[in-house]
Formats: C-alpha cells, sequence, structure tokens
C-alpha cells in the first residue's frame, strides 16, 4: 500500500509480523503481560512504510527478574531481525504501577530499539539494574491519547494521565538535540517536522499530542513563508512511497539545501529563545 497507514488497514505482512512479535512477547512473559498497545505513526494513520517504525508500550503486572527480562529482549530481538521493512520496532515493556503512576523519571524493564539490538544479542545489557528512559513519559502521553489496545485490557483502565509539564520536557528534550549543532543535517526530515510539531504544541496549548504529518501542515499554516519550501519538502519526503535503504533513510535518499535546513534551524532556535523568554 501507497500513502498513509493505519493499524487496521496496513500491509499484511506488517500486520502479521507485529501479531508474531505479540505472540512471542507473550510466550515468554507469559500471564505477566497485562496488554500490549501500539502508539506513534501506525495507530495515529500516518505510517510510511519507507520512513516510519512501529512504536510499542508492552505493560507487565510487576517488575520481571533480571533473566525473564533478557530472555524478553532476545525474543524481541531475533523476531525484529526478520522484519519485513526497513524501520524498526521500538518498544518499552514497563510495569502496570509505571503506567498508571506515570513517575519522572520514568522506569521501564525492557527496552528495544535498533540502538539496543546488537547489545541485547551480545548479553552486553544489565537487567539487574533500574534504568530510567526521558522519552518514556511523552510515549504514554501519546498511548493514552491516541493508542491502540492490541491485547489486553482497555487503554482507559490501565494508563493514568501524564503531567503535561513532564510531557513538555520530554518533547524539549528531544528539540534541544535536534537544534544542537548540526543535527538538523543528518536527520533533515525528522527534525524538521519535529520543529513544527513543537511550536503547534506551544502555540495551541491545549494538551492534545500531534503526528508529524499534522506538525507539518501547521508549520505550513503558521509559520513564515520563508521556510514553506523546506517544510513542504520534509512532508513530501516523509510521505514518499519510494523505496530507501537503511543508509538513506535519515535523509529520505533526497538532497538538501543546508543552508535552508540551517537557516530553519536558527529561525526555530530564535523562536525557542523568545517564547521562553530568555
Amino acid at each position: 500500500m501507497t500513502g498513509p497507514q493505519a493499524w487496521p488497514n496496513c500491509d499484511e505482512d506488517i500486520k502479521r509480523f507485529v501479531v508474531n512479535l505479540m505472540e512471542r512477547l507473550k510466550s515468554e512473559a507469559g500471564k505477566k503481560v497485562t496488554g500490549i498497545y501500539l502508539h506513534g505513526s501506525l495507530a495515529m494513520g500516518s505510517y510510511y512504510r519507507p520512513k516510519s517504525d512501529i512504536d510499542l508500550i508492552v505493560v507487565v503486572d510487576g517488575k520481571l527478574e533480571a533473566d525473564l527480562a533478557e530472555a524478553v529482549g532476545i525474543a524481541i530481538a531475533k523476531v525484529t531481525s526478520n522484519r519485513p521493512m526497513i524501520g524498526n520496532v521500538e518498544l518499552s515493556v514497563i510495569t502496570a504501577d509505571v503506567a498508571k503512576k506515570v513517575p519522572v523519571p520514568t522506569p521501564f524493564e525492557v527496552h528495544y530499539s535498533s540502538g539496543w539490538h546488537d547489545k541485547i544479542l551480545n548479553l552486553e545489557v544489565d537487567y539487574s539494574k533500574e534504568r530510567t528512559d526521558t522519552d518514556l513519559s511523552s510515549h504514554l502521553a501519546y498511548v493514552a491519547q491516541r493508542g491502540v489496545c492490541l491485547y489486553g485490557k482497555p487503554i482507559s483502565e490501565i494508563f493514568g494521565q501524564v503531567n503535561w509539564q513532564h510531557f513538555m520536557e520530554a518533547v524539549m528534550d528531544d528539540l534541544d538535540w535536534i537544534l544542537e549543532d548540526e543535527h538538523i543535517l543528518e536527520t533533515p526530515f525528522y527534525s524538521v517536522l519535529n520543529i513544527c510539531r513543537v511550536f503547534q504544541l506551544m502555540s495551541e496549548d491545549c494538551q492534545s499530542v500531534h503526528s508529524k504529518d499534522e506538525g507539518g501542515e501547521w508549520g505550513l499554516g503558521h509559520l513564515p513563508q520563508e521556510y514553506h519550501t523546506v517544510i513542504q519538502l520534509a512532508l513530501d519526503v516523509y510521505r514518499s512511497s519510494d523505496k530507501v535503504t537503511e543508509e538513506h533513510r535519515k535523509t529520505g535518499g533526497k538532497e538538501w539545501d543546508q543552508a535552508k535546513l540551517l537557516a530553519f534551524r536558527n529561525f526555530a532556535r530564535m523562536k525557542i529563545k523568545n517564547e521562553l523568554g530568555g
């Protein structure tokens, strides 16, 4: 399928992959799994196969022993090794207590993403230590507002309300990285659309979460005309159905005008400075 996808009608091979991953998770963790929840682009109907990742939160009934946590991590890594799409899975396993209370910093039992893949399979993760993730409160806000329950108890029963200040702190932490140095050149469409999305959040102040698609459209409607070219290109590249290699996935395989990207970064830096009053 070309164009944006949503969970109910996504490509069959993607659906099979997610269902297989869920079955492996339930097989490894057994009755401790109380729910598996989809969030992010595939939940919001803005999943673009060549670019998007699949975002999952797995909720378990109580902390996992180190051996079980390791087995779960390895199972996830092995399933994702045979995924049918370029984009990977980003998944966190959290306890039901964390899902309900959303403490900050937010602890997790297991985390999987591309950056963790080799560490997990090489047995380099110490599961006996508590680890926390600054992004998790942001992810849990997306689950609570726009997530999809794939298995287990309904979202409203499992997830507590995320403190909006904590959500915005997580969002701003990601923005800080985007605006640092020349990171915008490394991940141009991701960076541009996320900058737009943050300004949308700050402007609307309605405590509602948005997709990158929605952030880009908001940027075209509200940010200065001189940046529309780079915002439109970011949307076009993000939405493109053209296949890209892993190597070119961050740029979408397109040539970007570095001066325009850096000008948009500088505009964003100044706007943030003005918004935050210093």
